[in-house]
């Protein structure tokens, strides 16, 4: 089935943070223009939202690939502020902003170059190398981890999560975004758990080794 998100959709720009397809990201909405945004949504049957990244913490410009997400829970707190959480459902490209009334960002976005998306699941991904390299990466940390429970999470599933939430650079994070496909971001996250555990047998080869 292909996913298609509407073309037109809010974008909530936030630095460091990336969204990706089957993964789940709660959000604190508190600024003015981001609760506008909300307010608009939330009644739709489907509410779509991009998550996207500026090029820096104190710039308006943005990366032009991201991930819509479908707002599937919305909670408004007393001080006016909201509770969300977003399913990610496919990457996007922006193709250009459209001008509106309304406090936050608008784009047109294409959703052409990530169809195979939705194919995530029916990846074949090796398992060792990424547990090897994880282990080893909370190991230099000193960081307890339950593997039983890490190795129930389907190993697709797995690959998002930790790009999300591993303590990885805004850049890094967005390459592991854009990685052509699963397979690709696999291999990607395998290389970028090697370099922080490792930075200094990486030296200045290490951007080298991303795609």
């Amino acid at each position: 089935m292909t996913i298609q998100p509407p073309q037109i959709i809010p974008v909530f720009p936030l630095y460091g943070t990336i969204l990706l397809p089957d993964c789940i990201l709660p959000l604190h909405i508190f600024e003015p223009r981001y609760r506008q945004m909300i307010k608009d949504h939330q009644e739709l049957e489907n509410a779509y939202i991009g998550m996207i990244q500026p090029k820096g913490a104190d710039t308006e410009e943005l990366y032009q690939v991201g991930c819509v997400g479908e707002l599937d829970q919305c909670r408004q707190l007393p001080n006016g502020n909201y509770m969300i959480r977003l399913q990610g459902m496919i990457r996007f490209q922006i193709e250009e902003e459209v001008s509106s009334d309304r406090l936050y960002r608008q784009t047109l976005v294409n959703y052409m170059n990530f169809q195979h998306d939705a194919q995530e699941k029916q990846a074949e991904l090796a398992k060792e190398p990424l547990y090897d390299a994880f282990q080893y990466y909370l190991e230099k940390r000193n960081i307890t981890m339950i593997w039983e429970k890490i190795k129930m999470i389907p190993l697709h599933h797995l690959v998002n999560i930790l790009s999300m939430n591993l303590e990885f650079t805004s850049s890094e994070k967005q390459t592991l975004l854009e990685s052509y496909d699963i397979n690709t971001r696999w291999q990607d996250l395998i290389t970028l758990l090697q370099m922080a555990s490792a930075p200094d047998m990486m030296g200045n080869n290490a951007d080298e080794m991303l795609n």
